[in-house]
């Protein structure tokens, strides 16, 4: 007679309910674990990137200037304005750049005679608005995931332009401006409000709004002078929680002739001190071709990388010259912001970078010395 043999003989035994969250357990340590890790990796790539696109657009201002004698033209306003004569500007730095970054198509498809006006951007309007519907992966940073849709389908940028300190702006060992006219921008940037007479500025600040940086006008050398930099896109909305994707203004003396330079920053650094200007900040990196000023193309050394962007405190002031802005570069790598130098050389330059050093690298001809390890 056949022994009975039960049915769970031979059955394989399963895991307890403790047995199982062990190995859960087990699961989400490693995810913790790899996880930093793997966000590292991929922030170390975009970084990379960033770096090669700063690099590309170092090489292409040298290029630029072995060709033009100048570095690119930045055409911040235009020849109308104030009912005055002229055909052109509102142009960026970017437009004359695009040929020597292989954008010749790009730049053959806009008229650098016609002055395009926001309403052609806005409305699709003009000669040229197909470029600035056009995006180009070279001049967006790919650790900003944020774009600005204020104008859905635009080109946005990430990278601005040196434009040294405000004019009206006091540094250590600078000599008092007084009552005569400012002295012109210390940065890298040739600059034209294209428009003839006062208009927007001041008598004293409107002889000099216009600028032409040659090579052999780089006398702190090439080396130690900052060409291009990192800012972080407004989402359109104008409102963003994080202030650096907004353009703040303060009452701490920023407009005013002979402003000291640590008055400013420790007045703007005051709780409470810098406010969201919402019609400022709708534009910031919009259109990397059309620039009316609004969108921010350029920035200063004057507050340090990713601290709070502080515009200025009157709209006349960046009208009559885009690079008075106190607007300081930003970006979402942890800790600094690339660089990008006048002799095509890029590197990243922390938070904490000691303010004189920081003022130093934004000027082009005062003459300081700059160790390589305060970098």
């Amino acid at each position: 007679m056949a022994r009975y043999s039960s049915p769970l003989r031979g059955r394989s035994r399963g895991f307890t309910l403790i047995e199982l969250l062990v190995v859960i357990a087990i699961i989400a340590v490693l995810i913790a674990l790899l996880l930093p890790a793997v966000q590292a990796a991929r922030e170390a790539a975009r970084r990379a990137q960033c770096t090669n696109n700063l690099k590309q657009i170092g090489l292409g201002i040298a290029n630029y200037m072995d060709i033009n004698g100048t570095t690119p033209l930045h055409e911040f306003r235009y020849g109308g304005d104030g009912s005055g004569p002229g055909t052109s500007g509102c142009l960026s730095w970017y437009v004359g750049l695009l040929p020597f970054v292989e954008q010749s198509t790009m730049y053959n498809a806009m008229n650098s005679t016609y002055s395009t006006e926001w309403g052609d951007v806005a409305n699709k309007a003009g000669p040229s608005y197909t470029a600035y519907y056009s995006t180009i992966a070279t001049f967006l940073c790919p650790s900003d995931g944020v774009r600005n849709n204020n104008v859905p389908g635009v080109g946005n940028f990430s990278y601005v332009a040196n434009t040294g300190h405000p004019r009206n702006l006091i540094l250590p060992g600078d000599s008092a401006i007084g009552s005569g006219a400012w002295p012109q921008s210390t940065g890298i940037m040739s600059m034209a409000k294209m428009y003839s007479g006062v208009v927007f500025c001041s008598s004293a600040s409107d002889p000099t709004a216009n600028s032409t940086v040659t090579l052999a006008s780089i006398t702190d050398g090439t080396s130690n002078t900052s060409a291009v930099s990192e800012s972080l896109v407004n989402d359109g909305l104008g409102k963003s929680p994080d202030p650096r994707r907004n353009l703040n203004y303060t009452n701490s003396g920023t407009d005013k002739a002979d402003a000291q330079v640590m008055t400013v920053i420790q007045g703007a650094q005051a709780p409470g001190a810098l406010q969201n200007w919402q019609a400022w900040s709708y534009y910031k990196g919009l259109t990397w071709g059309y620039t009316d000023s609004w969108e921010r193309h350029v920035y200063s050394h004057v507050f340090p990388p990713n601290a709070p962007a502080v515009s200025t405190y009157n709209t006349n002031t960046f009208r009559c010259s885009e690079g008075d802005s106190y607007m300081n570069p930003t970006g979402n790598h942890p800790g600094g912001v690339n660089i990008a130098f006048m002799d095509g050389s890029v590197h990243f330059i922390k938070n904490t970078v000691s303010l004189p050093t920081w003022w130093a690298l934004g000027t082009r001809n005062r003459g300081e010395i700059i160790s390589s390890d305060a970098l």
